[in-house]
Order: C-alpha cells, then sequence, then structure tokens
C-alpha cells in the first residue's frame, strides 16, 4: 500500500486543499477561530466553512478529531 493513500477513508495527501491544510494547522497549534482568521486575513465565517469542509472530508465528529486524524495520517 502507497504511504499517499490512507485506509480506510481512501484520502490521499492532496485530498486537502491548501487552504484547509494551512487553516487545520493553525487549529492543530490551538489556536481560536478568531486568531486564525487574522492570521490568515480571511474572515471567521470562511474558518469555519473551511474546518466543516475538511471535518466533513475526514468524516471527522468535531475540528479536534479533524486535527488527530490529520496528524496522526500525516496530512498536516
Amino acid at each position: 500500500m502507497s504511504r499517499d493513500v490512507l485506509e480506510p477513508r481512501g484520502l490521499s495527501l492532496t485530498s486537502l486543499t491548501t487552504r484547509e491544510r494551512n487553516v487545520l494547522r493553525l487549529v492543530a497549534e490551538g489556536l481560536p477561530t478568531r486568531e486564525v482568521a487574522q492570521q490568515l486575513s480571511y474572515s471567521e465565517r470562511t474558518i469555519k466553512a473551511v474546518m466543516h469542509d475538511v471535518t466533513t472530508k475526514l468524516h471527522a465528529k468535531s475540528r479536534s478529531q479533524a486535527v488527530a486524524l490529520a496528524v496522526r495520517e500525516g496530512l498536516i
């Protein structure tokens, strides 16, 4: 099995967009939505939408679970 295909979700290292990975990295550092938005020059609403997309792609139940899965699987 290739390292860039993850089981059972079938995610690849390119499954997340650059913006999604950037947001997820800052969330993984423990920053709240407001600070993530400020650092990336996005609105809070955009950050929330990005995190919704990420949790959906990763089949996660929360942003914490999304971060844990992404770190464990080497996506960020």
